[in-house]
């Protein structure tokens, strides 16, 4: 009988972050004019992109939103035992 000499071996697995979408929990955190409406899109991971939009004054059909970006962010966030932790991502690269 021949023995068997393969050892088992055991799979370490890390903890998985919390993979939930922030999008709406950043959009409230976020300051903002009285004017301005933000957006906020999830484009991976826990990197996100926000957008204010200020609406245009003009009278326009009601299906028709219009308007503009007037400032856009890319932000990470990540939730913590004390809250949402939002930073802002620079591109650090020299040109």
């Amino acid at each position: 009988m021949k023995q068997d000499t393969t050892k088992e071996k055991k799979e370490v697995v890390a903890p998985r972050p919390d993979t939930s979408d922030l999008s709406k929990e950043i959009e409230r955190s976020v300051e903002r004019q009285p004017d301005e409406s933000v957006k906020t899109v999830r484009v991976f991971g826990d990197c996100y992109r926000c957008n204010w939009w200020v609406h245009e004054k003009h009278p326009r059909q009601f299906w028709l939103a219009s308007g503009k970006i007037i400032k856009s962010r890319f932000l990470r966030a990540t939730k913590t035992n004390d809250g949402l932790l939002v930073e802002e991502l620079r591109n650090e690269a020299k040109r």
